[in-house]
């Protein structure tokens, strides 16, 4: 009789392939994890941009063009705000917080909008401008919101995606 020799994988290539596997995975890990969080936070600027832009239109379907509303649009409340769609809101600070987690804060300078404020994730970070929070200011005269800070501005003009210039700022 002829014996066979036998083939199989020894422990130390079993040990050998787990610590290949291991060395790949810490190092592709942590790049994908910051891909998909730029991902994510530029997709939820758009969605914050798109969301105001909807608040706007619907309010001037009710409420006439822009540019008669009074005191230009001052009452963020009744001309924007109020078609928000918001679990919660603080009228004394300004502040909305929308059903799909966004916090929207409106400023004012003595009786003008000064613009808004949008942190797209609210509580979660990185809470930066730029990465998670925007800024957009209303244009009443030509009914239009528009990014109006720098990042914001890079980003629309990036089509909402990250860049490794734009994310390293």
């Amino acid at each position: 009789m002829f014996l066979k020799k036998l083939k199989a994988i020894s422990y130390v290539e079993v040990v050998l392939v787990l610590v290949i596997v291991g060395v790949v995975s810490s190092l592709a890990i942590p790049t994908l994890k910051r891909y998909s969080q730029k991902e994510e936070l530029g997709r939820l600027a758009q969605k914050a941009y798109l969301t105001l832009n909807e608040a706007m239109d619907q309010s001037i379907m009710e409420n006439g063009p822009t540019y008669k509303w009074p005191d230009n649009g001052f009452n963020f409340d009744k001309f924007i705000g109020s078609y928000l769609k918001t679990s919660s809101k603080n009228a004394a600070l300004g502040e909305y917080l929308t059903k799909d987690g966004m916090k929207i804060t409106y400023n004012r300078i003595s009786n003008q909008l000064a613009g808004v404020r949008v942190d797209v994730n609210d509580t979660k970070g990185p809470n930066v401008s730029g990465k998670d929070i925007f800024e957009f200011d209303l244009m009443f005269s030509t009914s239009q919101i528009v990014p109006a800070n720098d990042a914001t501005k890079a980003l629309f003009e990036n089509n909402w995606k990250f860049t490794d210039e734009l994310w390293n700022k």
